[in-house]
């Protein structure tokens, strides 16, 4: 199953976050900064929640982490380094939950200052996926939540390892030249 992660941050730009991850000597990709969001594809799947908590409280600001497997997309969100919300689109046997978490859309909305999309959101979240609509994909729920948010779409089905092996992502403001590679 094909499975990705990355984490987008709203506030801090590029350079400081290159800077806190170089000094933690983690091995990740950073997306330019665009609109306020930066996305981080961090090498170590393991350990991404990990690494949001910390940033969300070096930096003061939400950071969101969103993890692809294949038709499951999952989603934590960090404030000042605690989790504040979380959300899976279907229960699967491979994820260890005791609980599969539903989310929470003025939550996630707020905390990117983007309350407008509350009803929109709450849509993408509770849609069943299924083999006759769009939402089988991970990538396209995540694709659409972005877009509902506002968040950069060049983060949707993208991680570190497809960037590694030159799959780079699209949508507007990604520029593979201005990427920058911490290890």
């Amino acid at each position: 199953m094909d499975s990705y992660a990355n984490i987008t941050i709203d506030g801090p730009s590029q350079d400081p976050i290159v800077a806190a991850l170089r000094q933690l000597h983690i091995s990740a990709f950073v997306s330019p900064t665009v609109r306020g969001h930066t996305v981080i594809y961090h090498e170590d799947l393991s350990s991404q929640e990990g690494l949001a908590a910390f940033l969300s409280s070096y930096f003061r600001c939400p950071a969101l982490v969103v993890m692809g497997y294949g038709g499951v997309l999952l989603y934590h969100l960090y404030e000042s380094g605690e989790r504040t919300d979380a959300y899976v689109s279907s229960p699967h046997d491979e994820l260890e939950l005791d609980e599969a978490p539903t989310g929470d859309a003025e939550k996630l909305c707020a905390a990117f200052a983007a309350e407008h999309a509350v009803r929109r959101t709450e849509q993408i979240l509770r849609k069943q996926a299924g083999p006759s609509n769009p939402y089988a994909l991970a990538v396209n729920r995540h694709g659409e939540l972005f877009r509902a948010l506002r968040l950069p779409l060049f983060a949707a089905g993208a991680g570190f390892k497809a960037i590694e092996l030159g799959e780079l992502p699209a949508g507007a403001g990604w520029d593979a030249g201005q990427v920058r590679r911490t290890r």
